[in-house]
């Protein structure tokens, strides 16, 4: 309920509630856990709120109480403090410096309370929700659960509450820049947030599936694309690219150094990186692992990762974006779903990686954005389909050895791209806006697979077996080494 509060409130500490309690004890003053109390903990000689503060919220049944700083057992403190006890703001607390009038102060303090009041009295008007589905949760969530409220289905996602902030601020904004224009709005529509501390909660309009990895697919393995997978995707594109060029702009997204090549470092440094290696090979000594080539079906060898990385840092300077866009972050096909007239909606946009925070949220490279719908296309729903369905080793011939993890020539998924893949491709790139040529957008497209690929191996969850890891990493090595290729063809060109 701290959306309620100025951005400074923050939860109280168990320590702080403790001294609180015991200060309130010892003057016989100890309110009704349940029943609203507002506690204003004032500093020597300050304008007390609390006439203020009664007179507001008195006829809304919540008790003010006043105690002198000195009265409580913490550190003296050099402002006021006001605590939140009981009721939906219940474990709250706002400190501020005295103000010059105190009814500065108090306003939005009782409004807080009063909106608090109202809306939980407004709620026991209506029936009880009811749960009418759960939804996977993604990397970012804890969960995700629909419901039914006065016939109205919503969606709440509940994850960690910076992240929640920052993605229902994005969302919200990129909506109203849309509709105000008369477009039709990307995200689901938001009905609102919930703070909880540490946590939050968003709660957005429900949209109906789309059963995009059914549809697109030709076989069940999801190896193969539908001959319609471009008209399915047809619909998503359109609206993407609209919102690209509407959004474009000429600064490089501060994001650009550490997609294209930053990350594959940082990632391999990942305690769950490293652990959910461990827990599918042991004490088998990772950063070896990485720098061994790879062998692929056929016997053909590709550089391991760490040369990768290597090349990134040479040649991926060269490679970044000129400009940008708003991008969406994760277009992977469970993240595009359909309004309920039909229409493309998205939902769970990426806005940071590893937490790591930036000036320009929500701006970034579109072709990294596309890349993140290719890695979608090949391999992952074909590995993640195989590990859903407890059929892992069939992704691999007997001959894997998890001894030898670096050879994957066993690997029975496709190392290629079929025609339908590559028109799919070709169609991601006129999707993007821009005149880069089209070798430095397909470089950034292969890359941009290859580090959404990367981020999958530190999820121990969905990665549990070495079969997994390993086919999931062998694409990763593969799109650097396509990015690669058609860097260095595109340099003998010129020099022929």
């Amino acid at each position: 309920m701290s959306e309620l509060l100025t951005e400074s409130a923050r939860p109280a500490t168990a320590a702080e509630l403790a001294d609180l309690y015991a200060a309130l004890g010892g003057r016989g003053l100890v309110p009704d856990t349940v029943v609203p109390s507002v506690v204003v903990v004032e500093t020597p000689g300050s304008d007390s709120l609390v006439p203020r503060l009664t007179d507001r919220l008195g006829p809304f049944g919540v008790r003010v109480v006043a105690l002198e700083a000195a009265a409580t057992a913490g550190p003296s403190r050099a402002a006021r403090v006001t605590f939140f006890l009981g009721g939906e703001l219940h474990g709250w607390c706002l400190e501020s410096p005295d103000a010059p009038d105190s009814t500065d102060e108090a306003e939005p303090i009782a409004s807080a309370v009063i909106a608090a009041r109202l809306r939980s009295w407004a709620a026991a008007t209506r029936p009880v929700p009811t749960v009418t589905r759960f939804h996977r949760p993604g990397s970012d969530s804890i969960g995700v659960v629909q419901f039914a409220d006065a016939g109205t289905e919503l969606v709440a996602k509940i994850g960690e509450a910076g992240m929640i902030r920052s993605e229902t601020g994005f969302t919200s904004r990129t909506n109203d820049s849309l509709t105000g224009i008369g477009r039709d709005p990307l995200f689901p529509r938001l009905h609102g947030v919930h703070i909880e501390g540490h946590q939050g909660v968003s709660l957005m309009e429900a949209a109906e599936a789309a059963d995009l990895e059914q549809r697109l697919f030709a076989d069940e393995a999801r190896t193969e694309l539908a001959p319609d997978a471009a008209d399915v995707l047809a619909p998503y594109l359109d609206q993407l690219a609209g919102w690209y060029r509407l959004t474009a702009g000429d600064q490089r997204p501060t994001s650009a150094d550490y997609l294209y090549r930053e990350r594959f470092h940082a990632l391999r440094e990942q305690p769950a990186l490293r652990s959910t290696f461990r827990l599918c090979f042991g004490d088998r000594d990772l950063d070896e692992h990485l720098a061994a080539e790879l062998t692929l079906p056929g016997g053909s060898r590709i550089p391991g990762y760490t040369a990768a990385t290597a090349w990134l840092d040479e040649h991926a300077p060269d490679l970044l974006p000129r400009g940008g866009s708003q991008v969406h972050g994760d277009i992977y096909p469970t993240n595009m779903l359909r309004r309920s007239g039909g229409g493309p909606v998205f939902i769970d946009p990426r806005t940071v990686w590893e937490q790591r925070q930036r000036p320009d949220i929500g701006y970034g490279d579109p072709v990294f954005d596309l890349a993140t719908l290719l890695h979608g296309l090949l391999p992952m729903p074909a590995i993640l389909h195989a590990a859903r369905q407890g059929k892992a080793e069939a992704l691999f011939g007997d001959a894997f050895d998890p001894a030898r993890p670096h050879d994957v020539s066993a690997l029975r998924l496709p190392l290629r791209f079929s025609d339908r893949l590559r028109a799919m491709e070709d169609r991601l790139i006129r999707t993007a806006p821009g005149s880069e040529p089209a070798h430095i957008v397909r470089c950034r497209l292969y890359i941009g697979a290859a580090c959404s690929l990367a981020g999958w191996l530190k999820y121990e969850n969905t990665l549990r077996t070495p079969h997994t890891w390993t086919a999931t990493y062998a694409y990763t090595a593969w799109y650097l080494w396509q990015a690669r290729a058609v860097h260095e063809q595109h340099t003998a060109k010129e020099l022929t």
